[in-house]
């Protein structure tokens, strides 16, 4: 009698967690909010207390060359030295920063248009937008954008710094060269979320080939210790994803790579068990069954510690449970086993079957494929082993290739 591998996955309450992609791009932006905010606040700080010194030696010396309402640039400071103050204490969330350092930069300004005595201070309304687009979202730039063209229109017809020079003509072209230059800034946020995508995609596709190598010598590591399981990751991982294939749940590649690796993975805990329990020909004692049963605790254990491996957790972990309840390590049963394990149970029993191991020799996919069918809704998802008849054309052709390649590799190694 052939002893099938007791095993399926988590559960049919699958949330869905941003991908790697999103958190880097999250985290990218938000570094960006906070730094940018603080380089403005720092740059307006300058920039108002050099005009005040600027203006204040004028008012001094009793030189001709300043109009500047002096209160109206210390107004500012003011509140700029409270922004910095709470933000040193409080530790300002980057999203409501933003919010407060254009809010601010729209008083700065309004406060330099009625302070500075510079006849065409209107122009500083033009700053807006430009602040606005250097954050990058759209949403930001529209309203603040909006917010300082409505007050320029404001202040140039309600309050104009000359009067009787200019007319309504030049309020026009004022407010299209503003729309103009709003227009411009909306190209600032597109070619920073192009630069960040960018800079986002090379390090998910370092960190990708990076775990490839950390899985690939883990199965180098573990194959190692038993010539009857050469191969073994590599096929299970490819019948999980033929399966996964056929699942609408699997149809985003980023959880379909996720079940991959945890095919690739599923026995990684197997590194602690001893060679002579692994290749042992006879039946296993009880003390070295239940020493077997510890691989699915300990790869768990092991892949959630390792940086990018710890999604790979309840495939690993889970996928000797059975659907009945009586599998292992903990006797999860139905959809509280999740969805990935439910489909390596069924991936990891087929090979099981059709491989030849130290204590029997390898049995026919016919064979394989009726003995789970057999073991639906007790040892597997029956919602699973109704969709199998799909999948076993392009079992057949993993199976017939591997064992191709096994020949060669005992061919090699002049094994019996």
């Amino acid at each position: 009698m052939i002893d099938l591998p007791i095993g399926v996955y988590y559960s049919g309450r699958d949330g869905r967690m941003l991908s790697e992609r999103k958190k880097l791009l999250s985290s990218y932006y938000k570094t960006h909010q906070r730094n940018l905010s603080l380089t403005i606040l720092k740059i307006a700080l300058i920039y108002l207390l050099l005009s005040i010194g600027w203006n204040s030696v004028f008012r001094l010396l009793h030189m001709p060359y300043s109009r500047a309402e002096i209160k109206f640039l210390l107004f500012p400071v003011a509140v700029l030295v409270v922004i910095l103050l709470l933000n040193r204490f409080f530790k300002i969330k980057p999203m409501l920063m933003q919010h407060i350092v254009l809010s601010f930069s729209v008083l700065v300004i309004c406060c330099l248009y009625f302070g500075s005595g510079y006849r065409e201070a209107w122009g500083y309304f033009l700053v807006i937008p430009i602040l606005a687009g250097m954050y990058g979202n759209l949403r930001v730039l529209f309203l603040y954008s909006t917010v300082g063209f409505v007050m320029m229109l404001g202040v140039n017809l309600n309050h104009p710094l000359v009067t009787g020079v200019f007319d309504s003509i030049d309020i026009s072209n004022r407010a299209l060269l503003y729309i103009i230059l709003a227009t411009f800034s909306y190209l600032l946020p597109k070619q920073l979320d192009q630069l960040y995508n960018n800079q986002v995609s090379l390090i998910i596709h370092s960190m990708e080939t990076t775990i490839e190598q950390v899985v690939k010598t883990f199965i180098v590591s573990i194959e190692a210790k038993d010539s009857y399981t050469f191969g073994h990751s590599e096929r299970v991982s490819k019948y999980a994803v033929e399966l996964a294939a056929r699942l609408p749940e699997f149809q985003d590649k980023q959880r379909m790579q996720t079940l991959r690796l945890s095919g690739l993975l599923h026995d990684i805990g197997k590194i602690n068990i001893p060679e002579t329990v692994l290749t042992k020909s006879g039946k296993l004692t009880e003390d070295e069954y239940e020493l077997i049963k510890t691989h699915t605790v300990v790869g768990g254990r092991m892949v959630e510690k390792i940086p990018g491996l710890g999604q790979l957790k309840p495939g690993v972990l889970y996928h000797h449970e059975r659907w009945d309840g009586n599998g292992y390590p903990t006797g999860a049963k139905g959809l509280d086993i999740p969805l990935e394990a439910r489909i390596l149970s069924i991936a990891d029993t087929f090979d099981a079957i059709t491989s030849s191991r130290s204590y029997r020799q390898a049995a026919s996919v016919n064979f394989a494929i009726e003995r789970i069918k057999e073991a639906s809704g007790t040892q597997f998802d029956p919602a699973l082993i109704m969709i199998i008849d799909e999948v076993v054309m392009s079992w057949r052709r993993i199976y017939k290739k591997y064992n191709e390649d096994l020949s060669e590799f005992e061919k090699l190694l002049d094994l019996p």
